[in-house]
């Protein structure tokens, strides 16, 4: 239901500078107004050795009965800011597929559904926490490929930047002027309005 906006966010040049200091952050998930699930990062350590969990858990009831259940579980390491390791376990329905990154020498080893391949090393996996991140190759954490395509960046009052997709995805994802993620609007595969509001 919410794969395109998870999976697939295309790269963009953005200047470093302009995301200085992005922080932990808890969403509520909201799918045609209604609350279906949390979207949560935590970091931990500093900038020598950073370590980052995504929390993704959603579930989707109809007449009381759960049609849709989607759990995701992302962590990254990073040293110096590149990233050196990636674990990635997504759950949808039951449906288990796990994914990993590892820098090794110039490059970064990927190891997923699609079989293993090496990755630039200075790619980032899309996690969303980071809008810096968006200036590199971007990484699915799904399958820990490379995500093609573009988006549009504009300002928003207050000195935050929003970035326009569309194409594989439509989204707005939003950051306010000390480069923390703060808003996140998009479709679900069945066309229903989906938003993240921040809770923490």
């Amino acid at each position: 239901m919410l794969r395109r906006a998870f999976l697939s966010l295309p790269a963009l040049l953005l200047p470093a500078a302009a995301f200085a200091a992005p922080g932990p952050v808890r969403f509520r998930v909201l799918r045609e107004g209604r609350e279906i699930g949390t979207h949560q990062v935590r970091l931990s350590g500093n900038a020598a050795k950073l370590s980052v969990q995504t929390e993704i858990a959603l579930q989707v009831k109809l007449a009381g009965f759960t049609v849709f259940r989607l759990r995701h579980d992302i962590t990254e390491e990073w040293a110096n800011d590149r990233l050196q390791r990636l674990t990635s376990r997504h759950d949808r329905n039951g449906t288990v597929t796990e994914a990993r990154v590892v820098a090794e020498g110039n490059a970064l080893v990927a190891q997923g559904p699609d079989g293993a391949q090496r990755l630039p090393a200075n790619a980032a996996p899309l996690t969303w926490w980071n809008g810096a991140h968006f200036a590199r190759p971007l990484i699915r954490p799904l399958t820990c490929t490379l995500i093609p395509g573009a988006a549009v960046r504009n300002s928003v009052p207050g000195g935050g930047m929003q970035f326009t997709l569309n194409g594989e995805v439509e989204a707005q994802a939003r950051y306010d002027a000390h480069g923390r993620w703060v808003a996140l609007a998009t479709k679900g595969e069945d066309g229903s309005a989906v938003t993240y509001e921040l809770i923490g």
